[in-house]
């Protein structure tokens, strides 16, 4: 606690010493993520950038991250207001919001599109649009962030390409090269994009296990942890857009990635030995969209993702050794198809319809092989589901807004066959053109990831952490109501409560039958959610554009059948940020930000999570006719932003720590544009034969 008393004393400290100076003036398969971290809370909006749109808010994106050090799509989207980052992802009002480019869900997992939006360079960004809870003719359930990429050359010249080097230092360094190239020219626009990732990660991970077998004997198992991992990947997308006319378009799109990851693994303490770990995972996207003029929309999508993992452990633990080899590979295909239709009506009423297909078809299998028994486990899931859905909308004089709609779902799998009913109920109302309140309701349904449901097992820290899919995980049905209030287009402040049955979260628990601790994701009876929210954007002068961020959370957590501890628990945190853009050269264009955050203890089934917080310190120059841009940066300046989770609940008695190293980067880009083509004075011809 130390540590986060110094950051609150130093961010504190730099917002009295900033507002005095303004005064004087005028007179910022493995453990789940949510274990290490808890979301961070990414709010932006000092100048009015806002337009609401019925149930969607659509935000110049562009203009709130002109200072700041966003190199790509994904550290841009931290900057909208509302924004939660959580582990790959983001969350709007406690819900995971779903991230679109171009109005298009991708059939990809959160990790792979947070690869996606890290690779697209933030300066093809023409908007973002943010819907709370999207109606269902958006094709998705719950919250959405719709990216908008340009189609036209900020020159209006024929092309423009981007060139981007960064270099991160934490433990090891991190490299990263990447190209980009927009062409647009008459109704063609065809953009591409390239990016190379390599270098080496570090990590150190300490547990203290206080483990109580059920023949009343007690261990104490102590495992300090050291992991290297050397990776490289490639990521790349083309994308060819073609205009007849107006609302008339065909578009097609290629993204792929290929990541390559060594990881070595070594363990001293009770248990010692070394595991080595082999991953090389490929990714293939292929869209087609077509929209005609008559508010017809048509597509179909295929994803192919393969992910081979080979492991070899060696380690010595109290209870004797493992020495085994274990080959898992996951094989998934995807295809979706979709048709949608929309019309607008007379008096402010508009109808929607349409219906969307996806078929998933996963394959697991698990090669385990040591020195007594040897085994080969294959496990194929096929998932159907078919949505038809409907809606309408209602202005009524431009003061309120009513959009309502309901989706049918099927969904099948060898183990779930059920229809589900999603109503979507949203309200807009504008008293006057610089205030706004947004309430709306719905219901939706998360289904577990392929991984969680497999019956295999993956071994960590020597083989004492067993880390277990489980094939009788249920989906959760959630229910959401929350309200949105936009003051003066800047202040936001929001409200929201979310009802979740059957929630499910990978947790921990020490095997009372043997010295082993169980990963698994189990169904909850419920988790509840109430929070508020306020963004509070302000400029002193013209030098410093502060915001200031305050968001408190409380949750409560119930499981009636977890193994033999049973647990009904609630916990309110807060976290509180401050983002501050200082100018300090106008004729040099340089940009210092200075965020802090701090964060209160929380809880998480029977892991109680400590309070933390960071102090991060960037630096933006852009020259060269605002065609180049260095970003320099040194973030977690104190090393306090690691969460160390312990349990200590009914006989069960665990820490871990997680290393905590501050990171230290440089990024350039240059923007290279003007490319127009040169008119060429015609060869007079007139005399020539013909």
């Amino acid at each position: 606690m130390a540590h986060t008393r110094r950051i609150a004393l130093a961010v504190m400290t730099l917002l009295v010493v900033c507002i005095a100076k303004a005064e004087s003036q005028n007179d910022s398969l493995a453990m789940d993520s949510i274990v290490r971290s808890l979301p961070e809370i990414m709010i932006k909006g000092e100048r009015p950038v806002a337009v609401v749109h019925g149930s969607t808010i659509t935000y110049d994106l562009p203009q709130l991250i002109e200072k700041k050090g966003a190199d790509n799509v994904y550290d841009a989207i931290k900057e909208l207001p509302g924004a939660m980052e959580q582990g790959d992802g983001f969350q709007l009002a406690g819900r995971t919001a779903t991230v679109a480019i171009n109005g298009q869900v991708l059939s990809m997992t959160q990790e792979q599109i947070a690869a996606l939006l890290k690779s697209l360079p933030a300066s093809r960004i023409d908007k973002a649009e943010v819907a709370y809870n999207a109606p269902a003719k958006y094709q998705v359930h719950g919250a959405l962030i719709n990216i908008k990429l340009k189609k036209k050359t900020a020159t209006g010249a024929p092309m423009e390409s981007e060139i981007n080097v960064a270099y991160n230092q934490k433990h090891d360094a991190t490299f990263g090269e990447r190209a980009s190239l927009l062409y647009h020219k008459g109704k063609l626009t065809i953009d591409a994009m390239y990016l190379h990732n390599h270098g080496r990660e570090y990590g150190v991970t300490d547990e203290d296990s206080h483990h109580s077998l059920s023949d009343g004997s007690i261990h104490d198992i102590k495992i300090h942890q050291t992991q290297l991992t050397k990776l490289f990947s490639h990521n790349y997308r083309i994308g060819a857009e073609y205009d007849f006319a107006d609302n008339h378009t065909l578009a097609l799109a290629y993204q792929g990635n290929f990541n390559d990851n060594d990881i070595d693994n070594n363990y001293s303490g009770e248990i010692t030995g070394n595991t080595l770990t082999q991953h090389r995972t490929w990714l293939h996207n292929l869209r087609l969209d077509y929209t005609s003029p008559l508010g017809t929309k048509a597509g179909a999508e295929t994803t192919y993702y393969h992910d081979p993992e080979s492991q070899i452990l060696t380690s010595s633990m109290p209870t004797g050794t493992l020495n085994f080899n274990a080959d898992n590979d996951q094989r998934v295909n995807r295809l979706k198809l979709y048709i949608a239709q929309e019309h607008q009506l007379k008096n402010g009423w508009s109808i929607n319809y349409g219906a969307w297909y996806k078929l998933s078809l996963n394959h697991n299998r698990q090669k385990y092989e040591d020195k007594t028994e040897s085994h080969d486990n294959y496990l194929r899931l096929r998932e159907d589901v078919v949505n038809i859905y409907g809606g309408t909308s209602k202005n009524f004089g431009n003061k309120l807004i009513g959009e309502a709609s309901i989706a049918t779902e099927y969904y099948h799998t060898d183990v779930w066959n059920k229809w589900n009913v999603y109503p979507t109920l949203n309200l807009t109302y504008i008293p006057n053109p610089n205030n706004t309140w947004m309430l709306s309701f719905t219901n939706d349904r998360t289904y577990p990831e392929y991984w969680a449901m497999n019956n295999f097992t993956v071994y960590g820290n020597g083989g004492y952490d067993e880390i277990t899919g489980n094939p009788y995980l249920k989906p959760s049905s959630q229910y959401q109501s929350q309200i949105v209030y936009i003051v003066k287009n800047k202040y936001q402040f929001a409200a929201w409560f979310n009802y979740t049955d059957d929630y499910f979260v990978q947790t921990p628990y020490q095997r009372p039958d043997r010295l082993a601790v169980e990963f698994r994701s189990l169904n909850f009876n419920y988790q509840q959610q109430a929070g508020l929210q306020a963004a509070i954007p302000h400029k002193f002068s013209s030098w410093l554009d502060t915001r200031l961020t305050l968001t408190g959370v409380w949750m409560h957590e119930k499981c009636d059948d977890y193994y033999d501890i049973p647990f009904d628990r609630a916990i309110f945190y807060g976290v509180a940020q401050l983002k501050n853009a200082i100018t300090l050269s106008t004729k040099h264009d340089i940009t210092l930000n200075i965020d802090g955050m701090i964060r209160s203890k929380a809880k998480q089934a029977i892991f109680d999570l400590p309070g933390s917080g960071s102090l991060n310190l960037g630096v933006r120059w852009t020259f060269w006719k605002k065609q180049a841009i260095v970003h320099a940066f040194c973030n977690d300046l104190f090393e306090t932003s690691a969460i160390n989770p312990q349990i200590d609940f009914k006989g069960q008695k665990m820490k871990m720590s997680f290393d905590c190293y501050r990171q230290f980067g440089i990024s350039v880009t240059i923007r290279l544009g003007g490319y127009k083509e040169k008119k060429h004075e015609e060869v007079d011809v007139s005399r020539y034969r013909k």
